[in-house]
This record gives structure tokens, C-alpha cells and sequence, in this order.
């Protein structure tokens, strides 16, 4: 009789515990996602150089004071899809998102099968678009 396994995939989870308690669960049930979880982008960059993971899904307040420019050196090293979690962001932030080929956005509320789907989409892809080396223009 042959033996079956299934292969987990490997995800990047950058948020508080209470987000990762809504999210972790059901994304290893409906997709076999195996969600590796940091408090901040600094021990998620580690994890990053250390592990490939498929998918990243961000708070986008982990970055903190870094903001944008933490989020591009993060796509830069695990250039994997980057589903975003926001909650008011400006027109110029929105237009970074764009320009660093963020996979999806969520800001507000939404729902956990929306973040399930947008998950499954984000691993048929495989790999990010966009390039890494597009970092933001700011204006003075």
C-alpha cells in the first residue's frame, strides 16, 4: 500500500497574537498553510533569510517607524505574494503598495474566507511580481 502525505507550505504571519488566532487555523485547514508568526518585521526578516516562505500576510503596523521601506526590504528578501492587512493608510501609501507589487490589500474589516481565498490565489502564483529593487520616491 503506498503511504500519502500532504505538503505544508510555509507562510509568513506579521501580526499580534489576537490577529494570528482569527487567521492560522483556517488557512491550515482549507489550504495547508503552515503559519510561521512574528510580533515585528525586524524577527520576520530573519525568519525570511532563513526559510522561503510562499505567502506573506502583513499588519501593515508591525513596520512601524519603517513603514513602506520596511515592507520593501521585507518583499525584497522573501519574494513571495505580500497579502496586507491595513487600517487608514494614505493615497501615497495605497500608490506604494501598488508600485512594490503588493498581491492584495485588505483595509478595514473583511472576512476570513475572503483572506482564505485571496491566499489560494496568492499560492497558484508562486512567486511575487513586481521587482524588488522598487523602492519609494519621496517628494521634499
Amino acid at each position: 500500500m503506498k503511504g500519502s502525505y500532504v505538503h505544508l507550505r510555509l507562510g509568513l504571519l506579521l501580526s499580534s497574537e489576537r490577529q494570528a488566532k482569527l487567521v492560522a487555523q483556517p488557512l491550515a485547514e482549507q489550504h495547508q498553510v503552515r503559519l510561521e508568526r512574528f510580533e515585528t518585521a525586524h524577527d520576520a526578516m530573519d525568519f525570511v533569510r532563513k526559510k522561503r516562505p510562499q505567502v506573506v500576510i502583513a499588519d501593515f503596523e508591525r513596520f512601524g517607524a519603517a513603514g513602506i521601506y520596511g515592507l520593501a526590504d521585507l518583499m525584497a528578501e522573501a519574494d513571495a505574494p505580500v497579502i496586507l492587512i491595513v487600517r487608514d493608510v494614505s493615497e501615497w501609501e495605497q500608490d506604494q503598495f501598488k508600485k512594490l507589487g503588493v498581491f492584495h490589500v485588505f483595509e478595514g474589516s473583511f472576512k476570513i474566507s475572503e483572506l482564505c481565498d485571496r491566499v489560494k490565489l496568492a499560492l497558484k502564483r508562486g512567486h511575487r511580481i513586481g521587482s524588488s529593487d522598487r523602492l519609494p520616491v519621496v517628494g521634499v
